[in-house]
């Protein structure tokens, strides 16, 4: 009887062993980025080269099955595992690229964008080429097209600024002082290190509090600032977050400032009770800004109702010691 030889892919297992690569590279980017090993762009270049390498896993895999179908011969289980580990590892990339997409603008959000808080700049990573360049081709051929053909209903809610109706200055009917120990209480309890402080010399004097956090499932660092201020019902809030990286994590910007005034109204409920506190339109910032006087001014200057004497004070010639003074 006559044997006719076995074909063997090489598709296969060249299939498989790039699939263990992939995922090999992006469980290990993850991890030390979690961990906080590597800087952003080293990360967002390894997600890179793990889908370029899960990529070529899968297309030496439809290789492997398209020899198989039509040749014979072993390879399934092989090309079948090449097929399960690059689709993992394409997660990662595919995941961190579609928030790079869907979320345009959304590196720094405030709630006042005329005057926002201020953010000391040497905690703010600018050595990252990568990501930078990377930003700047989404800015000028990706977004435009994204915003043309109205996908915020695939990609998600797409806004030009990011900014929400109710990322809006908040008035609190407290002292500004008072606010702030409520502001940093708020910020200790999120586990967030602040990093910088102006803390109040007088109850209503302006102060200022940043703070740095990490994103829960990346790492990724942002920083947090609070600005408060004297206003005409009691204090006035302003909150700013802003990301060190265009790299996005489930957590947003706009959601660590509703995590802010929500610990916030958290940490007052449990201090004071139920306090009022009112959301700020833009058109009343100007309003809040100017200065209220507590007194009526009066147009003339009071006259004191007494006039100093000093038993050294050399008398004016030709006055008597014993005449009365009138304007006394």
């Amino acid at each position: 009887m006559k044997r006719y030889a076995i074909h063997k892919t090489a598709s296969a297992p060249a299939s498989r062993t790039m699939g263990s690569i992939a995922l090999a590279i992006a469980v290990t980017a993850f991890l030390a980025k979690r961990v906080g090993l590597v800087e952003a762009d080293v990360f967002a270049l390894s997600l890179a080269s793990a889908g370029a390498f899960a990529l070529i896993a899968l297309l030496l895999a439809l290789i492997a099955f398209h020899r198989i179908w039509t040749l014979g011969g072993p390879g399934i289980p092989a090309a079948l595992t090449g097929t399960f580990f690059a689709l993992i590892a394409l997660f990662p990339p595919a995941l961190v690229a579609g928030m790079l997409i869907a979320s345009p603008g959304a590196n720094d959000i405030t709630t006042d964008k005329f005057d926002p808080p201020e953010v000391k700049p040497q905690t703010v990573a600018t050595e990252q080429p990568f990501l930078t360049w990377t930003t700047s081709v989404l800015e000028e051929k990706v977004w435009p097209v994204v915003s043309e053909r109205s996908l915020s209903g695939l990609l998600g809610n797409i806004e030009p600024d990011q900014r929400a109706s109710d990322i809006v200055p908040r008035r609190y009917r407290i002292a500004p002082g008072r606010l702030h120990v409520a502001g940093a209480k708020a910020l200790e309890n999120l586990n967030w290190t602040v990093v910088d402080e102006l803390p109040p010399d007088l109850l209503d004097a302006a102060t200022r509090l940043q703070a740095e956090g990490a994103t829960p499932v990346l790492g990724l660092k942002f920083d947090v600032a609070l600005r408060i201020r004297p206003d005409r019902v009691g204090a006035l809030l302003d909150v700013r977050s802003r990301s060190r990286t265009p790299l996005r994590d489930v957590s947003t910007n706009a959601g660590q400032i509703r995590t802010v005034f929500a610990e916030i109204d958290r940490v007052l409920l449990e201090t004071y009770g139920d306090i009022g506190r009112l959301s700020v339109e833009e058109s009343d910032l100007e309003e809040t800004l100017e200065p209220e006087l507590i007194e009526t001014p009066q147009s003339v200057v009071p006259l004191p109702g007494f006039k100093p004497y000093f038993e050294d004070e050399v008398e004016p010639e030709g006055v008597s010691p014993d005449v009365s003074d009138l304007a006394g």
